[in-house]
């Protein structure tokens, strides 16, 4: 994990795998950027399994989102959209995409399930919903990062909550909050929510 000191890059780990052990990931669905101490955005690469996440599974960014040398394998597709977020947002260090089973419900359930439980997600400190947008695109990745101004998640239409935090340790936490609310959201609905 160029660029990186070895704490860094411990914390990475450990939070990649709190993200797996925890259902908020699966495969290689999921993917982290951070800020490092350098000042560096440093990002997951493509195919990278969270939860058994290595150095060669991050690839540093440039000061225009690229990759900043010839890695042995490119950013993954969120790298445009984290890089533009930990931009836009100065509090932001790290910034996550999970797959969460009942926070990605709501993303492709709609919104009204966030609308009619407005209280439910209060201590997340904001939540924006984001329309639908192909994933890797520029359009995902300001409209993200416009929503992460103001709001810690972003709820992307269809696909599933991106969110930001101090740190990446603090990102997992309002994840594990958010799937939290998330259920119990559903389960107001009629969700037909199984017990997990």
């Amino acid at each position: 994990m160029a660029t990186m000191k070895p704490k860094e890059r411990d914390r990475i780990v450990k939070a990649a795998r709190r993200m797996y052990e925890g259902g908020l990931v699966a495969g290689t669905l999921g993917s982290i950027g951070v800020r490092t101490s350098s000042g560096a955005v440093a990002v997951t690469a493509v195919g990278s399994r969270l939860g058994f996440l290595q150095a060669s599974d991050m690839v540093t960014l440039d000061d225009r989102g690229l990759a900043s040398a010839d890695p042995s394998r490119p950013p993954g597709s969120d790298s445009g959209m984290f890089f533009a977020v930990l931009s836009a947002q100065p509090s932001a260090g790290s910034v996550i995409r999970c797959y969460s089973p009942y926070a990605t419900a709501l993303a492709h359930k709609g919104f009204s399930a966030l609308e009619s439980s407005p209280g439910l997600f209060e201590h997340l400190g904001g939540v924006t919903c984001v329309p639908h947008y192909r994933p890797g695109t520029a359009g995902l990745a300001g409209a993200v990062a416009e929503a992460l101004r103001e709001s810690r998640v972003a709820i992307v239409e269809g696909q599933g909550p991106v969110i930001w935090g101090r740190d990446v340790d603090d990102a997992v936490d309002h994840a594990e909050a958010l799937e939290a609310a998330a259920k119990v959201a559903l389960l107001l609905q009629g969700g037909g929510v199984a017990d997990a």
